[in-house]
């Protein structure tokens, strides 16, 4: 029998569970900040070196294409009295179920001495979540494996036949973003099921 360390992985316990509880008592707090957390996907920016301001060393192209910030947020999809569609962030005290839509955003801001000509940017996919179709802007790459990407919708031969990849398989969807101006901000986002 396997031995496995729950401390190098806390959140792999997680993966098989279908619902996500909060302990009640003075552990209310901590277990719905690690939750949050743990959900909150990884985001990755690549700028193209051509997008700084054409120099003649190579050292200030290199260095400039990696000035970018990014902020990701997490809300719970939700209805308010009105039937209209509304946001709430997710914080400490958002508690999780299963069957729970959530809309992540990533921001990402070019402070880059000039305007990039494209960054392309990823997001990953928490475990604990399975895409849906919401996904913006259009015209995205996604991977099942976080590695390799490809125009979605993934396909794959199924019985000799093309058929669509479940979106319950992908890992990370990833944009090129074209034209960001000095100190503008892009924004992205996509919207995954709580499994």
């Amino acid at each position: 029998m396997k031995k496995t360390n729950h401390f190098a992985s806390p959140f792999s316990a997680w993966s098989g569970h279908r619902l996500f509880h909060v302990v009640a008592g003075t552990l209310i707090g901590a277990m719905v900040v690690t939750q949050a957390s743990a959900m909150l996907p990884t985001p990755e920016q690549t700028v193209d070196a051509s997008a700084a301001v054409q120099t003649s060393t190579s050292n200030a192209g290199n260095s400039s294409a990696q000035a970018v910030t990014s902020k990701i947020t997490a809300s719970l999809v939700s209805v308010d009295a009105n039937g209209e569609e509304v946001l709430v962030p997710v914080n400490a005290n958002t508690r999780l179920q299963s069957g729970n839509v959530l809309e992540y955003q990533g921001y990402f801001t070019n402070t880059n001495s000039d305007r990039v000509r494209k960054m392309t940017v990823t997001m990953t996919i928490p475990e604990q979540v399975e895409l849906l179709r919401t996904v913006a802007p259009d015209f995205p790459y996604g991977s099942v494996d976080g590695n390799t990407f490809a125009r979605m919708p993934l396909r794959t031969r199924v019985d000799n036949q093309l058929v669509d990849v479940d979106l319950k398989h992908y890992k990370a969807v990833r944009w090129d973003l074209q034209g960001v101006g000095l100190n503008d901000t892009v924004a992205v986002k996509y919207r995954a099921r709580v499994k």
